[in-house]
């Protein structure tokens, strides 16, 4: 007898005391042989074991209108309002009676063509001519102002940015005292434009940044770096983003009341 048949032999005298523990344990588990193969046979049959999948969109009414169709009891929604999206789980069940995990529906909101252009250029460094064509292209969505506040006519602002002259000055700075000499080199650059043109400072773009949220207006402010380059910055955008994101919290909250669907709301998200 090898060694192979006496351990089979110890293995089918200990089944019974193995099945008895298992039995008094509670949890659903079996003892099986290496032998057997487990077969799942859902595809041979007429229906599913449990409903499963997920739905996405980057519409909050789609969303919404989704939850009225499959809302169940347990369901609940994890609202991420730094990444503008949202999940729920419709089979997450109860502590008590907890579900699969396998029924969701992902809500990631999409940026508008109009909020990408104002990102993309937010911080670039930009030639007079990429400035004034990208004033031009975005006319419907862009005010300018003058260094006095007053506004500019967005064809004069774009004529005023090509016309645009770069002045550079160099000097020598010398402070002497009786017990120290300092000594410094600087190069400033003025930028100025012709005279019938008012010097344009301040850009303010206007459009819908997320699909979904209402309008809302950025401020850019002008400044140089080195000679014949100029940057736009946009104010504040950490608190844009902020406010961005309590306003689709709120508004998918509220969406979900007015369709009175009866869901739980959390702020954060959830991994089973």
């Amino acid at each position: 007898m090898d060694k192979s048949a006496i351990q089979q032999i110890q293995e089918s005298s200990n089944a019974p005391q193995f099945l008895k523990q298992l039995e008094q344990a509670g949890f659903p588990v079996a003892a099986l042989p290496q032998s057997f193969n487990l077969h799942d046979l859902e595809e041979y049959m007429p229906n599913r074991n449990y409903f499963r999948g997920t739905m996405k969109t980057a519409n909050i009414d789609e969303f919404v209108r989704y939850h009225e169709e499959y809302q169940t009891e347990g369901n609940q929604c994890f609202i991420n309002a730094e990444r503008m999206a949202a999940v729920t789980i419709f089979d997450l069940g109860t502590h008590n009676f907890p579900g699969h995990c396998k029924h969701q529906a992902n809500l990631i909101l999409r940026r508008t063509a109009a909020f990408n252009a104002l990102l993309n250029i937010n911080e670039e460094r930009l030639g007079q001519k990429k400035l004034a064509e990208w004033v031009e292209d975005y006319s419907e969505f862009v005010q300018v102002f003058s260094t006095t506040g007053e506004v500019i006519e967005n064809s004069v602002a774009s004529a005023a940015i090509r016309n645009m002259k770069f002045e550079a000055k160099a000097g020598r700075e010398s402070n002497v005292d009786d017990f120290s000499h300092h000594q410094s080199e600087y190069e400033s650059v003025a930028v100025r434009t012709k005279e019938e043109f008012p010097m344009p400072a301040v850009f303010k773009f206007t459009c819908v940044p997320y699909l979904g949220l209402a309008e809302r207006t950025f401020e850019m402010r002008m400044s140089t770096i080195g000679n014949e380059t100029l940057v736009l910055r946009i104010k504040k955008l950490e608190q844009h983003e902020e406010d961005m994101g309590e306003e689709f919290q709120t508004k998918l909250q509220a969406c979900f009341k007015n369709g009175e669907i009866e869901i739980d709301t959390f702020i954060g998200s959830f991994s089973s």
